[in-house]
């Protein structure tokens, strides 16, 4: 009977851990080509979405309440009022469960068992007990994307506002990054740490490139692979294997370490949709210790972010192009949320190539290196620079926060020019097209932004859409100010599905060019 039980465990655990694991389209490993690295076209599962991992067999009979919620069979979490409480669980529990893990920081155990009233026996009632869900590197349901969408490629640096590559940017921050672990790559200057949390293959090109490509959004110091704070401290917690897998207590054991070991920003391209009271209090530790933790809201393009992203305080990394139009693959945040380019970025991948990086996972490395960069350029800490970043944001979708872009795209240009005076920058920002619904008819708003550091007068204004050229004035304009105009479009335009385009421009030189014009295009969202 003992023994019966133990391989019902076994099977349990594995359905757990292993049903539904990601799956990659590999890179063409040849430096000059860039391949593609898709998250928005993987076959791979939800994150740990209930019912969609942990399929029931209909021979499984082993802890109900587990696999009914996506959660692993067969294990749990328990947080305890005091280390002496927790001591105390184990002396009674005996060898009835297995421990699996402690974090005595949260005063929490990880542990298995085969008989759920046997375990639930043990307890006394003054324990929080809490499941543990599989995490995953990020990957949509179809990703479903619009047409004409822009990829980045190697423009990073273009995209937040840097004319020039600057290395020391990020020079004596602290980044934890979690994840699949990273490879040495000629796009780094320097190795990189690994805390090993999952082990990983002897042969580095035996390993999932998922962190490789990420660390390389923050780190990269190439032409090719240009990283948003190249001079920041990076270490690595490997806390998935090579299939992308990984679960809630492994992340928030690395979170816990990441805070203990003096992290500034925690940056986290996975996630899952169970919610693990764990997790969100190990996201609560590290703050507490004044950690920033930024995180992918995942690409299965819902209506809120996945988990660690959608924890309060956390920074969740929506996608856009490089034109900073949303990704219909990226799932909504709250209006805390910051836009960064998640559509064919440049990125290392390891054998030393370049892949074509597609999703959420893109972004949120490109935001906490940004955060880096401005904490080591104006002397900030993170929360500070955080602030900054808020209040220099260029205006995204629809004005103001929204839950497509949140709080705008991050522009590192315009904090680090923010002292200079004079600097004349207005921009055609956003186009944000509406369809005709019932009982209402298609519009179009276009967002003027200023994005210099002096008041502007009597900007002209043309746009054009199918209704004809309209002529339009913004009399004045504070720096960082939006001026927002609402167009009627014909319903007629949209009829049959046709793509409708609205195009932008802004008469008069200034000091950037390239922002004084937009063409946009809405199409109607692909069949799932």
């Amino acid at each position: 009977m003992v023994l019966w039980l133990l391989v019902v465990l076994i099977v349990a655990l594995g359905c757990g851990w292993f049903i539904g694991r990601s799956t990659w389209t590999g890179p063409v490993k040849s430096k000059p080509v860039v391949a593609e690295f898709d998250e928005s076209t993987a076959n791979a599962p939800l994150w740990g979405k209930p019912g969609t991992s942990n399929e029931r067999k209909a021979s499984f009979r082993l802890d109900d309440g587990a696999l009914q919620t996506g959660a692993l069979s067969g294990q749990r979490t328990l947080r305890f009022n005091s280390l002496e409480d927790l001591e105390a669980f184990l002396k009674r529990a005996g060898d009835r469960i297995r421990v699996m893990g402690r974090l005595d920081s949260l005063k929490a155990l990880r542990v298995s068992f085969l008989d759920p009233a046997d375990f639930n026996s043990l307890l006394d009632g003054t324990e929080e007990q809490g499941f543990i869900y599989p995490v995953y590197t990020p990957n949509p349901s179809g990703g479903v994307v619009q047409d004409n969408v822009v990829p980045l490629g190697n423009n990073l640096l273009a995209w937040l506002g840097l004319k020039l590559a600057d290395l020391t940017l990020g020079s004596g921050v602290k980044i934890a990054l979690l994840d699949t672990g990273v490879v040495p790559h000629p796009a780094f200057s320097s190795a990189i740490e690994n805390v090993m949390i999952v082990p990983g293959a002897q042969n580095f090109e035996d390993w999932n490139g998922h962190g490789t490509a990420t660390a390389s959004l923050i780190l990269g110091n190439s032409l090719s692979i240009p990283g948003a704070a190249p001079g920041a401290q990076l270490t690595s917690y490997r806390i998935a294997d090579d299939n992308g897998t990984s679960d809630s207590w492994l992340m928030a054991q690395a979170i816990v370490q990441a805070a203990d070991a003096g992290a500034q920003i925690i940056s986290i391209s996975m996630g899952s949709y169970g919610d693990s009271s764990l997790l969100r209090d190990a996201v609560f530790y590290a703050q507490q210790k004044k950690a920033v933790v930024v995180a992918s809201s995942g690409n299965d393009g819902y209506t809120q972010s996945a988990y660690p992203a959608g924890y309060p305080g956390v920074i969740s990394a929506v996608a856009v192009d490089a034109e900073n139009n949303h990704l219909l693959f990226s799932n909504q945040a709250s209006n805390t949320a910051l836009s960064a380019p998640g559509w064919g970025v440049n990125a290392a991948y390891p054998g030393d190539a370049i892949v074509s990086f597609n999703g959420t996972s893109a972004s949120a490395p490109i935001i906490a290196g940004s955060i880096a960069a401005v904490m080591s350029s104006n002397n900030l800490s993170a929360s500070q620079a955080v602030a900054m970043i808020y209040q220099y944001t260029n205006e995204t979708g629809a004005a103001g926060a929204d839950p497509l872009t949140g709080a705008g795209a991050v522009n590192l240009g315009r904090i680090l020019q923010s002292d200079s005076g004079n600097i004349q920058d207005a921009a055609v920002a956003s186009h944000f097209i509406t369809p005709p619904a019932e009982g209402s008819s298609a519009s179009v708003q276009v967002n003027i932004q200023n994005q210099g550091t002096t008041s502007l007068l009597n900007i002209p204004v043309t746009v054009t859409t199918p209704s004809g050229v309209t002529e339009l004035t913004v009399a004045s304009l504070a720096p960082g100010a939006v001026k927002s105009f609402n167009l009627s479009l014909p319903n007629s335009a949209f009829k049959n599905g046709a793509a409708v385009t609205v195009s932008s421009h802004i008469t008069g030189a200034d000091a950037v060019l390239y922002n004084n014009q937009r063409s946009t295009t809405y199409s109607p969202p692909p069949a799932p």
